[in-house]
């Protein structure tokens, strides 16, 4: 029997137990569940289970499948633990065990202090998310940001706000926009405070590396012993932390969210970078369904 949980979308809330060792998600009546998500495909994804391995094939959906906010290539079957987020169009499931239990880890809830990597001194767990509902309810508001508003400025400026309310350690917070070709057509930046505003100069060799690897980046400690060979630029900017994850549509880099802290090292851990990147893959679709409705008619 196949158990799969659906956290956030159109059929939040729902869970179902399917006999059989296949099942079929998409947008159309005829699979074995219909998610009524217009960002996904009619015949979006095949779950197959054997003993209690799960295995997931993209059906060469229009908006891809992530997992663990990492695209899957389509058509292949891609193993997945149980609990680990799953995102299809604007929703999350998970498979095999309830969200509320494994989702937990992944989306950075604490319920006290930890020690992180990189040698980062133990704090106190209220500058950090602390309940899984908020955490939940941030990747809702990233769902639901194109219902609010279909003006690429708003939807920027209300995602940059989210991330800005979450991630307490973080000073400052940008979206990098790219066209086909490469060329930066929006850079949306907000800060803290006024002053740390004034300085809105961010690690192109940051942008640079997530656009070459098209993989997550984070730097705990930019005076660390691990530090890369580039982060002169990060000292020239004192920036003592950062993050930055790429923005996928249909397989392909079309952006990057970059959030720095310019006050403190140690200022992230693995967690945050996780919750970022499962973000990013919600940001991603409705900042490309606003542009389709834009004036300008541009696409990612």
């Amino acid at each position: 029997m196949i158990k799969i949980y659906i956290m956030s979308g159109p059929s939040k809330g729902e869970s179902f137990d399917i006999k059989g060792d296949t099942v079929h998600i998409g947008r159309s009546p005829q699979n074995h569940i219909q998610i009524k998500d217009r960002y996904i495909s009619r015949r979006h994804l095949q779950i197959t289970q054997t003993d209690s391995e799960y295995r997931i094939k993209d059906m060469n959906s229009k908006n891809s499948t992530f997992v663990d906010g990492v695209a899957v290539d389509p058509g292949v079957d891609t193993e997945v633990g149980e609990g680990l987020p799953i995102v299809i169009g604007m929703s999350l499931i998970c498979l095999g065990k309830e969200c509320s239990e494994n989702v937990l880890e992944f989306l950075g809830s604490f319920e006290g202090p930890e020690k992180a990597d990189q040698g980062e001194t133990v704090h106190q767990a209220e500058d950090r998310p602390m309940t899984l509902e908020k955490n939940r309810e941030l990747i809702q508001k990233v769902s639901d940001v194109f219902m609010e508003s279909s003006d690429i400025n708003e939807i920027l400026e209300k995602i940059l706000e989210y991330i800005l309310e979450v991630l307490k350690r973080v000073d400052r917070t940008f979206i990098l926009l790219f066209d086909k070709t490469g060329e930066v057509t929006h850079i949306a930046t907000r800060a803290r405070n006024e002053a740390e505003g004034r300085k809105i100069n961010y690690s192109q060799s940051v942008v640079d590396q997530v656009r070459t690897d098209g993989k997550a980046f984070m730097i705990t400690d930019t005076n660390g012993p691990d530090r890369p060979d580039f982060t002169m630029t990060l000292d020239l900017e004192k920036i003592k932390s950062v993050m930055c994850v790429p923005l996928l549509f249909r397989s392909q880099i079309r952006g990057v969210i970059y959030v720095d802290s310019l006050s403190r090292a140690n200022g992230f851990r693995t967690e945050d970078l996780s919750l970022l990147t499962s973000l990013s893959s919600q940001s991603a679709l409705s900042i490309q369904s606003a542009l389709v409705f834009s004036s300008e008619g541009q696409e990612l």
